[in-house]
Parts: C-alpha cells; structure tokens; sequence
C-alpha cells in the first residue's frame, strides 16, 4: 500500500504526463465512479472531512472557519456544518475538476500546482496532503460501496497521489508563475 506513494510522479523526475502513470482503463474507472459521485458532493464530502477530523485530529487547527476550538486549541467547541459542507463541496469540485481533465495533463497539471500555491497561504504542510488519502478511500467506499472494488481503489489512489505531487510542487514553488507546463 506504502509503495503506491513511492512511485508517484514528481517534477524531480521528469514524470509530468499522467499517461506514463495511469492506464486509460485506471483513467476510464476513477472517472466512471467519478459519475456516480458528482451528483451528491456534499455526502462524500462531509463524510471525507467528517472522518479526517475524527482521525487526524491534529489537522482541525487548519479550519478555523469550519472547527471552532478553545483558546488553547484543545476542546472542540462546535463544528459549523454549513461551512463544512461548503468547504467540502469546494475541495470535491476541485477533485472532479481533476478528474474531468485526466486527459489534459498540462493543464491539470498546472491547475494543481497552483491549487497548491494556494494551500501555502493556509498553512498546509506538503506533508499533510497524504493524510488525506484514508480519509478520501473511506469516503468512496461509503458512497460507492460494493463498485469500489480493489481495481477502482488502485486507480483512485493513483489518482489522488498523482495530484498530491503537484499540488506539493505548487507548495514547495509558490512563486511559481506558470499557465502550462511544458516539459
């Protein structure tokens, strides 16, 4: 499971083309589900945020608008469920946004870089993104149940760590001016 995050594509190695990373048929079953999923948002969403906050309890401080804490940044007070659903809309969008557009890796590409530049300025540590993985996995098993199969797995955590890559791209380079990238 460990090694999928070993053979993600990064800038370092030249690998920028999504096709020398996924298969069409990877590409053909994440955006398969992906229509299944687009109609509801805010269900995977909330589910995916939902479970991040429950199992990564150290990230809350980074959504100050969405998990309201104590001065000391201990207890929970309240989580704002309009504000999490919207934000977990938004973070969704941003996935279909890249899952629409697995065929166009320039531009995805340089949508995640810059998606990235802006997690920079919310203080997300390239680091974190991967955290983010279990809870993105337990979210599609809920919405898709018995259609997530170890194949569709396979292909969404390919998928989810070939954007992680350049979003961290986009976050180690956040001057980075770029509308494509062309290497």
């Amino acid at each position: 499971m460990g090694n999928q995050a070993l053979n993600c594509p990064s800038a370092a190695t030249g690998d920028t083309q999504l096709n020398t990373y996924l298969t069409p048929r990877q590409i053909h079953l994440v955006q398969d589900t992906w229509d299944i999923i687009k109609d509801d948002l805010s269900k995977l969403g909330v589910i995916v945020f939902l479970r991040l906050f429950e199992t990564e309890p150290d990230l809350k401080h980074l959504f100050p608008k969405i998990v309201q804490m104590n001065e000391q940044n201990k207890l929970e007070w309240d989580i704002d469920r309009d504000m999490l659903t919207k934000h977990a809309v938004s973070v969704m969008e941003g996935l279909g946004a890249a899952v629409e557009s697995l065929d166009e890796s320039e531009f995805l590409n340089s949508v995640l870089i810059s998606i990235g530049q802006t997690h920079v300025k919310r203080h997300v540590k390239p680091q974190m993104l991967k955290r983010l993985w279990p809870s993105l996995n337990y979210g599609l098993k809920q919405v898709l149940q018995s259609k997530y199969n170890k194949e569709v797995n396979e292909a969404w955590k390919k998928v989810y760590f070939y954007i992680v890559a350049h979003m961290k791209r986009g976050m180690e380079n956040p001057d980075l001016d770029m509308e494509y990238d062309h290497r």
